[in-house]
Order: structure tokens, then C-alpha cells, then sequence
């Protein structure tokens, strides 16, 4: 068996293209694209890959940060999935030996800090190195081709016949519109108590550079008289639609953005074939979220995130 770390410009993509197809969006070559620029400079795209012959058949996707000397090893940044990618043919074996080869090359980069999402479980019984596993959850809704979506909630409905009544336009979001978007963005951040918006407005930027026209996004915005009142980033790939960032004005709520928004993206889904909505996870303690999303039809799906901190990592975040 041959592990090789390989850098992003050095990826088959065609190989890769293959071995992520039963994958997530977030294991794709664009989605590292994305990170990689949208973190900055500071950030790498790389791909541990085990090949048999000439033929690839594991892959784990990372985005490798520098700070303050440093080095993280994200798979995948922000919480978004990574883990190891196999192909169907790999038996257990090879799995086994793949994560132990894992094990020895983090052992080996001595990494400030390790963060492994791992939504289809490819560690499970086999993280050996000193990661901390966390058992988290998003919710799914499924969705049928032979049925006509509705929300199972009476309440949902509702929303969507008041939002429906306004006349709010549900346009597709332009580049000339990411000012706008990303102000929306960082007012809902501050809403949702956090000091410092997660991302940088070049984040957003590169996922409108490289993903527009590539038939995995799906950006979309409500418009109140010409002003943005809501907007939702969704990302499809094979038969998922995953809906990862939703803001709104909290002045024009009694528009509905978020109701409207989610209700045009899966419909939106539906017509390309997605079969599922991954509704992202909650933060802890949002029971409120979590309702909402059930309301929608979504079922709670775990999962496990793998993570590790230096003794230096845990000083400077303090």
C-alpha cells in the first residue's frame, strides 16, 4: 500500500472526482478550492491518498492553517464534513491499515491542533492517536420523487402562506448583491451572540468565484422593494441539497425570509433530483433550532467529530 500526502495542484481531479462521488459536497475538490482561498494565504488545500497500483482508492480531504508558527490540520474547516473517502471494493483490512497509516503521519506533524468531521463514520473503531471524539447531530429531511413536498407542520404552512401574501420577489443573489449579503450575514452573526463573524467576507467571495455555474450552488435572496430581507447558500451534490448559511433582517421577519428561502431551495432541489436536505447541525442549547428544523420534517442524523489540542493551542486560545 502506498500513502502519499499529495498537494491540491498535484490532485487527479478525475481520480478524486470518482472517489468522492459517494461522498459529501464537502469532500469535493471545490469545497478545499473554496477553503483554501477563503481562509487566506495562511491556508493549504492537501489530500492524504492511499493508492493500489496506479488506481486511487482512499483519500482524506484537509485544509492545513499556519498561525503564530503553527500548523491545524482541518478535515474539513468550520466543522464542515471530512473523513476518509474509500472506494466500494476497499474491504475492512484496507480500511483499518488506511487509519493507522492516518495515525502515524498526524503523530508524526506533531499539528497544534486536529479536527476531523466525520459524518460517515470512516474512523469509527480506528482513531488510535489522541483525538477526542464528540458525538454530534443535523437534522435530514428526506424527500420522495413520487410525492409533492409539504412541511408536516400546520405552523410552517402558515409562515409560508403569510410570507407568499407580501409579495416578496425570491431572486437569485448577483455579486453586485454580496455587499449587501454579507452585512445581512454579519448582523445575524451579532443576532446569534457571536463577537466576531465565523467568516470573512472572502469567504462568500470565493464561493460565488468558484462554484457559480458549476451546478452545486444554489444562492438565493428575498427581496422587500429592492431590499435584501433574506438570503440562504445551499450546496447540491449527488441526491443531497445541503442548506449552509440562511440570513435574514430581523426588521422585515414578518416577510418570512427563512420560510420562503428554505421552501424555494428544496423545491429547487427536488427538480434536480435531490432525495435529501441536510438541515446542518444546531448549536448546543438551541432547542428552539432544532424544533424548527423538525418542523420541516428533518430527522436527527449523528455523527462524530474527532478533534486534538497541543498544550500550546490550548494556551493562546484561552
Amino acid at each position: 500500500m502506498d500513502v502519499r500526502l499529495i498537494e491540491r495542484p498535484m490532485v487527479d481531479a478525475s481520480a478524486w472526482a470518482a472517489l468522492a462521488r459517494g461522498g459529501s459536497f464537502f469532500q469535493t475538490l471545490a469545497w478545499a478550492d473554496v477553503c483554501a482561498a477563503g481562509i487566506g494565504p495562511q491556508a493549504r488545500s492537501v489530500f492524504l491518498c492511499g493508492f493500489e497500483g496506479d488506481g486511487l482508492w482512499a483519500g482524506l480531504p484537509a485544509v492545513i492553517t499556519r498561525r503564530l508558527g503553527q500548523r491545524s490540520f482541518f478535515s474539513m474547516p468550520y466543522g464542515t464534513y471530512g473523513g476518509i473517502l474509500f472506494a466500494p471494493e476497499v474491504g475492512a483490512e484496507r480500511r483499518r491499515e488506511f487509519v493507522l497509516r492516518l495515525n502515524d503521519f498526524l503523530r508524526a506533524e506533531r499539528f497544534a491542533q486536529v479536527e476531523i468531521t466525520d459524518f460517515e463514520g470512516s474512523l469509527a473503531g480506528g482513531s488510535a492517536y489522541p483525538l477526542v471524539r464528540v458525538a454530534l447531530s443535523t437534522h435530514v429531511i428526506p424527500l420522495s420523487a413520487e410525492a409533492e413536498y409539504h412541511p408536516p407542520d400546520k405552523k410552517i404552512e402558515g409562515h409560508l402562506r403569510t410570507g407568499r401574501k407580501t409579495g416578496a420577489e425570491i431572486v437569485a443573489v448577483e455579486q453586485d448583491t454580496l455587499d449587501d449579503f454579507y452585512e445581512l450575514y454579519r448582523r445575524t452573526e451579532v443576532r446569534h451572540g457571536r463577537k466576531k463573524p465565523r467568516y470573512h467576507r472572502r469567504m462568500f467571495e470565493q464561493v460565488w468565484r468558484l462554484l457559480s455555474g458549476t451546478g452545486m450552488l444554489y444562492w438565493n435572496g428575498l427581496l422587500v422593494e429592492g431590499r435584501l430581507a433574506g438570503s440562504q447558500i445551499s450546496f447540491i451534490f449527488g441526491e443531497t441539497l445541503f442548506s449552509w448559511q440562511t440570513v435574514s433582517d430581523y426588521d422585515l421577519r414578518q416577510y418570512k425570509p427563512n420560510h420562503l428561502l428554505l421552501d424555494d431551495a428544496i423545491r429547487y432541489g427536488l427538480g434536480r433530483g435531490v432525495r435529501r436536505v441536510n438541515l446542518g447541525g444546531s448549536p448546543e442549547g438551541a432547542a428552539g433550532l432544532r424544533e424548527y428544523k423538525e418542523r420541516w420534517g428533518g430527522q436527527a442524523v449523528m455523527y462524530d467529530a474527532y478533534s486534538y489540542r497541543s498544550r500550546w493551542h490550548r494556551l493562546v486560545r484561552r
